[in-house]
């Protein structure tokens, strides 16, 4: 291929590639998102956002280099981390959002909670159809992650059936908060309550 679909900055905090606990002084993700934007449409066709909050993409938007709205915010999303108020922010300026961590990461509670589960039997599709189904009737995409062949065949075997009404709301319902990735080894705070 010629080009690349979509090129995403990880994080909105500029760190020193020799030390990620140390902040550059002298460059922000305004300054990475200037040079993304002379990318397209040359190599590029779309660029996007990882991570970013409500706050970063307010920043981002409102800065008068900014010519290019993000084609994708990739963020943690799940009934335990919805983000409801960052997918409203992103639909309303036209940001498509993709979902890591949809499963809940590793050991996550999310797949031993009673609404996974009994959405789960009541459906007949195994905790992991249920969450990636209920990201993709939210209107978000998913990259679940998984090392079994017959998990990632499971993964995509979501044709011929929807979550009711009655069952997004149970899911939607979940009020206990996890968020597998964090940010306490960055040197700039990223993550905040009112974007979970």
């Amino acid at each position: 291929m010629d080009y690349i679909d979509l090129y995403l900055m990880h994080w909105p905090v500029s760190t020193c590639p020799n030390d990620q606990t140390t902040q550059l002084k002298d460059w922000n993700f305004v300054n990475t998102w200037e040079a993304m934007q002379q990318l397209q449409p040359h190599i590029v066709r779309n660029i996007g956002v990882s991570n970013f909050g409500i706050a970063h993409l307010q920043r981002l938007l409102n800065h008068p280099s900014c010519k290019v709205v993000p084609a994708v915010n990739q963020i943690e999303l799940h009934p335990y981390w919805p983000s409801r108020l960052l997918l409203t922010y992103c639909n309303n300026h036209d940001i498509h959002c993709t979902a890591y961590s949809c499963l809940g990461s590793t050991d996550s509670p999310l797949l031993q909670d009673q609404a996974v589960l009994e959405v789960s039997r009541l459906k007949d599709k195994s905790p992991q159809q249920i969450l990636i189904k209920w990201a993709i009737q939210r209107g978000t995409s998913v990259v679940p992650k998984s090392v079994s062949a017959s998990r990632i065949r499971d993964n995509i075997d979501l044709d011929g059936w929807d979550l009711s009404r009655y069952e997004i709301d149970m899911l939607n319902g979940c009020s206990t908060r996890f968020k597998s990735c964090n940010d306490n080894w960055l040197p700039e705070k990223v993550f905040f309550a009112e974007d979970g």
